[in-house]
């Protein structure tokens, strides 16, 4: 069996110590979470330890929350299937987007353990599709949902090759839809968004990007006139030669993560079958109404 390609560099100790845990306590949060899960007939799977982990680290060890946002990873697909249909990888409109949209965590973490990922569209106008692209970026994090554990992500929004016909194609439903996801299934611990190279008629996406954020996620947005500036927050080592840095090209980049999209096939596969059972749901949902369940779309807070 060929050794799996190792993009991200991971340092669980170091992720559990900061959350006050031992690899004796993380395992005894994943038993009681597996425990909890033999329980709840309506889920589709038995998830592994190292998706437990993840979601335990996302929501500090509060296991509680870590049962409704795991629940919610496998609901969601039901909830709003726009976002999930037809996303395999392997699937040509998918396979087209990943030409033209680059999606990179990067392989070393910040000094305070936080993932930096790099969003770049290169492709043009007429091979965009707003649900495929974060379709794209979904896939890539489900193998960080099962390869590492961080405490928190920082994304870097890179507009130098985007048009007027890239903006018109991301409505305020699709970057609604986003947020639900990003804050209902992963807790949306970001610690930074950093905007480089926006043109003017980008600013009508950032700011309904704003419109749905708290003031605590806006005071995080930087919006840099100069990608040079990065380097003011992020350490060299960490960001991509083209960005100033000491870590390999972005393209070189996404070639390997293009390439960690075929390892996790099987993975995709069996995504595409798995569809929680609501008849089998022991207690009723919570917030479906947020969720869009009944397509009331209102406005969402971030943690």
């Amino acid at each position: 069996m060929n050794e799996k390609l190792q993009i991200l560099e991971v340092d669980r100790d170091r992720v559990r110590f900061c959350l006050r845990k031992t690899e004796k306590d993380a395992c005894d949060y994943i038993v009681a979470v597996k425990k909890w899960c033999r329980l709840q007939k309506h889920l589709p799977e038995k998830p592994s330890d190292e998706l437990i982990e993840s979601f335990l680290v996302t929501n500090r060890f509060l296991v509680e929350r870590t049962k409704e946002k795991l629940d919610m990873y496998y609901t969601i697909r039901s909830l709003l299937p726009e976002c999930f249909r037809n996303k395999n990888p392997k699937l040509p409109n998918m396979k087209e987007i990943a030409k033209v949209v680059y999606y990179c965590p990067l392989p070393k973490m910040t000094n305070e353990l936080c993932r930096v990922n790099i969003v770049k569209i290169i492709g043009e106008p007429e091979s965009f599709d707003a649900y495929d692209c974060f379709g794209h970026q979904m896939n890539i994090n489900e193998i960080r949902l099962h390869e590492e554990i961080n405490l928190g992500d920082i994304l870097i929004i890179d507009f130098a090759n985007v048009k007027a016909g890239h903006v018109v194609k991301f409505t305020p439903v699709h970057m609604r839809k986003a947020s639900i996801i990003i804050e209902k299934v992963f807790s949306n611990r970001i610690k930074g968004i950093h905007i480089i190279n926006a043109p003017a008629y980008v600013e009508p996406v950032i700011s309904v990007l704003k419109s749905f954020l708290k003031q605590k996620l806006l005071n995080r947005i930087h919006v840099h006139s100069s990608q040079k500036l990065l380097l003011n927050h992020i350490s060299s080592d960490v960001l991509p030669k083209d960005y100033g840095g000491k870590e390999m090209p972005l393209e070189e980049l996404n070639d390997l993560w293009l390439k960690k999209l075929e390892e996790y096939q099987e993975r995709f596969d069996k995504l595409d079958t798995l569809r929680v059972n609501e008849q089998l749901r022991p207690t009723p949902l919570k917030n479906d109404d947020i969720l869009g369940y009944h397509g009331n779309f209102q406005k969402l807070d971030v943690d």
